[in-house]
């Protein structure tokens, strides 16, 4: 008898323009919709992408559940606008990438450029390299792990989630930060008037070590240090 199941769908970024892959992509995961809605997960719902270069806006506003790698680095606005399923690049992303992230995981198995994970609503990030200035800005209760340091301006205007890092921030970590925490094993060079330390409880290293095991990272057992948001009087 043979196999229903489809096969998994392989596309060549070098042949084509980002929005021929997007809808190509959701063409194929049309034909997955109603096996999903019946809590199957088939084999059509894995997308594997090859020849990536830089290109922008690669797998852009994709929200179906799906399972996609790139093979290659992508450009900017890699991953926005993400939800439902889960990505892996295997290579180096340029800036925004995983901009307005809503749900899903993502993983970036070299480095990243600035704003990453920008604006992101939930989900989570995570950068086995080093990322640049504006990790986390603006986000709104996503999670973003670095094994790496950050740049400058890290958590920039951050109402909600949490960052972690596996070793060193650059300058002015958390300006204009009003919600979220923020996990730092290393040094930082300087940190923000809007955000205070704060001892690592209990609950810290359960989360720390929960996002870390998402993120298929092994903590080598140094202490995080923590930084929340100092609450005003209005």
């Amino acid at each position: 008898m043979q196999s229903s199941a489809a096969v998994a769908l392989h596309l060549d970024a070098k042949t084509s323009r980002p929005a021929d892959l997007r809808r190509a992509i959701e063409e194929h995961l049309r034909g997955a919709s109603g096996k999903i809605a019946d809590g199957i997960k088939p084999d059509d719902s894995i997308i594997r992408i090859s020849g990536a270069d830089g290109q922008d806006y690669l797998c852009c506003g994709i929200r179906e559940f799906c399972n996609v790698t790139v093979q290659g680095s992508l450009g900017d606005f890699g991953f926005c606008s993400f939800g439902e399923g889960d990505g892996l690049v295997a290579g180096n992303v340029n800036h925004f990438f995983g901009h307005s992230l809503h749900s899903g995981i993502l993983i970036v198995q070299q480095g990243a450029k600035d704003a990453l994970c920008a604006l992101g609503t939930g989900g989570m990030v995570a950068v086995y390299g080093n990322v640049g200035d504006r990790v986390a800005i603006g986000m709104q209760g996503a999670d973003v792990v670095v094994r790496g340091s950050v740049g400058d301006f890290g958590a920039l205007g951050m109402q909600a989630g949490t960052l972690v890092i596996g070793a060193g921030a650059g300058l002015h970590l958390g300006r204009g930060m009003r919600g979220g925490t923020i996990y730092v094993r290393g040094e930082v060079k300087s940190t923000s008037p809007d955000i205070e330390e704060h001892r690592l409880r209990e609950p810290d290293r359960l989360k720390i070590g929960m996002l870390l095991l998402k993120s298929a990272i092994k903590s080598d057992g140094k202490e995080f240090r923590v930084f929340r948001p100092i609450h005003r009087e209005a």
